[in-house]
């Protein structure tokens, strides 16, 4: 490595790292200012808080929503740093200097461009491996951050109820309070659940009722609580006894759930998990995993792109002009962002013309 290539990449570096920080931390700042009436108010009416355990909230909600807040501005952070590299050096006649050597700007460019393509190594481990890994820290409501609750909710937790979800054999699944898994390792809870099994025709074979349904991950099923069973729901047929039942196993999964009820959710996985779940054969929200999954790799490749857009922008060897290259440098960054934003928006709504799906690869490699 030359000393020039040496320069370039260590200035590119700690600008990168202070874009990082800087970014994030705006980002932080004003999801707290918006949100900072959460972020303060009791957990219960009996319950102080001091100053201290605010802090603390804050600290432990928004180191774990910082993975995330990442891999969102993960294709912002380069371009930052690369025109704060390129301005400087054009700012203090270093550019001049370079080309009066007899080099070439793009030989400037492309440490830049190098050590930009390897830092999107870290969008993939955040995206592959630790997002995953918490996604319970990344699904708290703000303003339950903090660590000790009221009684009723610290025995609970965050619930919802699940109305009608059908699973792989037509059956319905109702409960009237659904616990998710927790963050501390406690698996997901179902409290008065029932479950309605039909036929081809949709027809009502058999009741299944239960006071407690507990997730076990070993055996992907549903341990019952005072689970029966009764058959016989029909007009012309006599209702069975209750047969006690034990588990109930279905495609349905606090994957499931979490698909059926948000399909944000899909954001959170891994490609690895997105795979297993398109694998089986009556999927939640197929469209938004599908969307996920491609999105993965073309978002590596459009952090690069817009690396590219920028860097001939700020460019420059003439000082005099810079107000006006970052200006056409945010232009089109902007324009490649909010043009990705509406591809990424219409993927998960495919046009009802089929014939669509073949003409926008067309449109989006020549109308650039």
């Amino acid at each position: 490595m030359k000393i020039l290539d040496r320069y370039v990449l260590f200035s590119f570096l700690r600008n990168y790292l202070i874009s990082f920080m800087v970014l994030i931390g705006m980002y932080i700042v004003l999801h707290m200012v918006f949100n900072f009436d959460e972020l303060v108010e009791p957990a219960g009416r009996d319950m102080q808080r001091t100053a201290f355990d605010v802090v603390l909230s804050i600290a432990d909600y928004y180191f774990y929503q910082s993975f995330l807040i990442f891999a969102h501005m993960s294709g912002i952070i380069p371009v930052v740093a690369a025109a704060f590299t390129l301005i400087r050096l054009s700012r203090f006649n270093e550019l001049s200097a370079i080309l009066a050597a007899g080099v070439p700007l793009l030989r400037v460019a492309t440490p830049i461009i190098l050590a930009s393509v390897v830092l999107q190594a870290l969008l993939a481990i955040d995206q592959e491996l630790i997002i995953p890994n918490i996604i319970p820290k990344l699904t708290r409501d703000i303003d339950k951050i903090a660590a000790q609750r009221a009684q009723q909710e610290s025995s609970v937790g965050k619930w919802y109820d699940i109305r009608a979800m059908q699973d792989d054999r037509n059956a319905l699944l109702f409960a009237a309070r659904y616990v998710p898994p927790g963050d501390d390792g406690s698996p997901a809870r179902m409290f008065e659940l029932d479950i309605i099994e039909r036929d081809s025709q949709w027809r009502p074979l058999a009741h299944i009722v239960a006071d407690r349904a507990e997730w076990d991950a070993q055996h992907q099923h549903w341990k019952l609580t005072r689970g029966r069973r009764v058959t016989g729901l029909l007009p012309n047929e006599n209702r069975s006894p209750e047969q006690p039942v034990a588990v109930y196993q279905s495609n349905i999964t606090p994957d499931e759930i979490a698909l059926f009820r948000s399909g944000e959710f899909v954001n959170l996985l891994s490609r690895r998990r997105i795979n297993q779940l398109l694998q089986r054969p009556q999927i939640y929200a197929a469209a938004d995993l599908l969307r996920v999954k491609h999105f993965r790799i073309s978002q590596l490749v459009m952090n690069v792109v817009m690396l590219l857009v920028a860097i001939p922008c700020v460019m420059m060897r003439d000082p005099t002009r810079l107000k006006m290259a970052i200006l056409k440098c945010l232009v089109l960054v902007g324009l490649c962002m909010a043009g990705y934003f509406v591809a990424y928006q219409l993927a998960g709504r495919p046009p009802p013309d089929p014939r669509w799906t073949d003409r926008w690869p067309a449109i989006m490699a020549f109308a650039p």
